[in-house]
């Protein structure tokens, strides 16, 4: 990721483009999962929407995959509080939003984005700690009666041994010295 800002820090919305050179294609700098974890960790942390060259922190919103003509609206009456920026190549258009900085990053994290990331779930965790909830609980409830189970085996455990007295004592003897 460190040569990703690096890039990103020194060609900005050229490292995330393929570039051709001499009739052939090179690919992106950036490659887009890299962008991705990159994008996600800017909203995250709030930087998303200004991006230091200095430091490398941040997203530049101009940086999103571009929309596509036909996902936006025929009319532009339902775009409230954006500004249409010219075709960013092969008819795709890009928008910038202009509502206050709160507001722009709920919307990010709503499924703003129609394009490669629509949405940023938290992530999938471990089953251990999926269901630690339901085992603390499962935990909870046999606790309230694992004192009459241990009461009850240890006096199943007495009443297997046999009785006390010279008797059993004697036996015990007996059987040592066969033994031996």
């Amino acid at each position: 990721m460190r040569t990703a800002l690096k890039k990103l820090c020194q060609h900005g919305v050229q490292a995330l483009r393929p570039q051709k050179v001499n009739d052939k294609w090179r690919k992106p700098a950036v490659s887009g999962r890299v962008a991705a974890d990159l994008r996600k960790k800017a909203i995250r942390s709030g930087t998303y929407g200004s991006f230091d060259r200095e430091t490398g922190i941040g997203w530049d919103p101009l940086w999103d995959a571009p929309i596509p003509i036909s996902l936006l609206p025929s009319d532009n009456s339902n775009i409230i509080g954006t500004d249409l920026i010219g075709v960013m190549g092969h008819g795709q258009q890009h928008q910038v939003q202009t509502e206050p900085q709160q507001q722009q990053t709920h919307q990010i994290l709503a499924a703003s984005n129609p394009g490669k990331i629509s949405s940023i779930r938290p992530p999938k965790d471990t089953k251990r700690q999926r269901t630690r909830e339901s085992r603390a609980q499962k935990i909870e409830s046999l606790l309230t009666t694992a004192d009459e189970k241990i009461e009850e085996y240890r006096l199943e455990l007495e009443s297997k041994k046999p009785p006390k007295g010279i008797e059993t004592e004697f036996k015990l003897a007996m059987a040592k010295s066969k033994n031996k």
